[in-house]
């Protein structure tokens, strides 16, 4: 992993052409900020890629909302020097720290202090600069008017890093060893009779890396409808023919390189959307009495999951914002929690993830958390988006289903699903709406017959007013 120093090294005397990758270059504009997004990894917005367009790494270029995403401010008289941290520099009076709030004034900085200098991009030289913190405190003092004040900032969402540290020395929470063999990892829960498990593979999937688990990987145990009818009903079958494309129905595959940052579970949750999906689950399993064994530094606080440090700084993890492709909002912050490099393997991302593993694979009430999720999402998903866009009232299972799976992957639109519903041919026009998804429709086809043979599907229609299924 390149150290943030040489980076900044690496990029003293550098254009911003020669930073952004995507179209923000324009000379006449601040850029200080916007280096240090792309330095630091700050995407949420208002970014480059919004401003500007472009499929570039998205980058924020307001000096203001940096300096509120910042976990912990204060006098640059009161900073721990030994740490890297941004510095910002404007009027004593434009800046309240009891809020986290400076004002949007156009007379303010923002640089990186790393290992005793200022990194910062000089908008008169068109170019990264080095300083003392002297010098840099000077140079503005003379440029803005009146009485200037420095101010530091924790790197945002750098609260959210954990220090993985070595399974013989956690004293919170369950502990494990981890280790790589190739691009394979396993974990080990520092107890004596505990065996090594796989937790995923390496890989690559330009822009976004990550591990993920082969098919021929999987194991551990797996979701059945027939375990859970008493829990959700007929919404388990249709749990099951989801679940096998998504996991083949291991409860505790995961994926970390997508956009999402972290997926994970049989109907494979994504930690991006807010009110939906993993988070949801997470709140679930904070209520588990062993939470804190796996989890040590997440609670619930009035509902919503957050961070908690030693110290007591919490940090809300189900905050959004416009961090994502196409400024989607998501939950960053949570994101990052579970993942905290988007563009490298990290340690982190691998003992999240064993986390997750593990827990699934021994405790039968986390698992039943992931069907309640499941079902909960489903349900809420029929009754408040299926049934009116698609007038689904007296519709096959089948039907149900396979719309149901089409928009929980999110390879088709309204649109097309209502051209499907039109043809003479709805079931097949909706197991094959988009030809891309060439594996899906393998898979998909192939449970589905399975289960009409089965007299798991086929045998029931959707019933609107109740929300349930009853007999043809």
């Amino acid at each position: 992993m390149t150290s943030l120093l040489s980076q900044l090294e690496n990029l003293v005397g550098q254009n911003i052409t020669s930073i952004c990758d995507g179209k923000f270059h324009q000379a006449n504009h601040n850029h200080c900020a916007h280096f240090v997004s792309h330095v630091v990894g700050l995407t949420f917005a208002f970014n480059c890629q919004q401003y500007q367009g472009g499929s570039g790494t998205p980058a924020n270029i307001r000096v203001q909302e940096i300096f509120a995403e910042c976990g912990l401010v204060g006098h640059w008289a009161d900073a721990d020097l030994s740490q890297s941290q941004l510095i910002f520099v404007t009027r004593k009076s434009n800046v309240d720290l009891a809020r986290k709030h400076m004002r949007n004034i156009p007379q303010k900085h923002v640089g990186v202090f790393c290992q005793g200098s200022v990194y910062h991009y000089s908008n008169t030289q068109k170019c990264v600069v080095k300083a003392s913190v002297g010098e840099y405190f000077n140079e503005f003092s003379q440029k803005y008017r009146g009485v200037q004040g420095l101010f530091f900032g924790s790197l945002p969402h750098r609260e959210l890093q954990l220090t993985v540290k070595p399974s013989n020395t956690v004293t919170h929470g369950y502990a494990f060893a981890l280790n790589q063999q190739g691009k394979s990892w396993f974990a080990d829960k520092s107890t004596n009779n505990s065996e090594p498990f796989l937790v995923g593979r390496e890989t690559s999937r330009a822009p976004y890396i990550g591990l993920y688990m082969r098919a021929q990987d999987y194991y551990g145990p797996q979701y059945r409808a027939q375990d859970y009818l008493s829990l959700c009903d007929h919404f388990a079958q249709l749990l099951e023919l989801s679940g096998y494309c998504e996991s083949q129905n291991y409860f505790n595959v995961i994926n970390t390189y997508d956009s999402a940052k972290f997926t994970f579970g049989f109907y494979q949750l994504g930690a991006h959307t807010a009110d939906d999906n993993l988070i949801l689950l997470f709140r679930r399993l904070l209520q588990l009495a062993n939470a804190a064994d796996y989890f040590p530094e997440l609670a619930l606080v009035d509902g919503r999951v957050h961070r908690v440090k030693a110290n007591g700084m919490q940090t809300d993890l189900e905050v959004e914002t416009a961090s994502g492709p196409r400024g989607r909002r998501q939950l960053q912050r949570f994101m990052d929690f579970l993942n905290a490099e988007r563009l490298e393997h990290d340690e982190q991302e691998v003992l999240q993830s064993a986390r997750c593993i593990h827990w699934s694979n021994h405790d039968a009430a986390h698992r039943r958390a992931q069907v309640d999720i499941a079902s909960e999402i489903l349900q809420k998903k029929m009754t408040s988006r299926y049934q009116p866009w698609y007038d689904l009232d007296g519709k096959s299972d089948v039907v149900c289903a396979l719309i149901a799976d089409i928009h929980h992957q999110g390879r088709a639109s309204k649109r097309r699903v209502q051209q499907a519903l039109a043809s003479a041919d709805v079931i097949n026009n909706l197991i094959t709406i988009n030809a891309q998804y060439q594996g899906r429709i393998r898979d998909l086809n192939f449970k589905l017959q399975s289960m009409i043979a089965e007299g798991q599907l086929g045998q029931k229609v959707y019933h609107a007013g109740l929300n349930e299924f009853i007999d043809a």
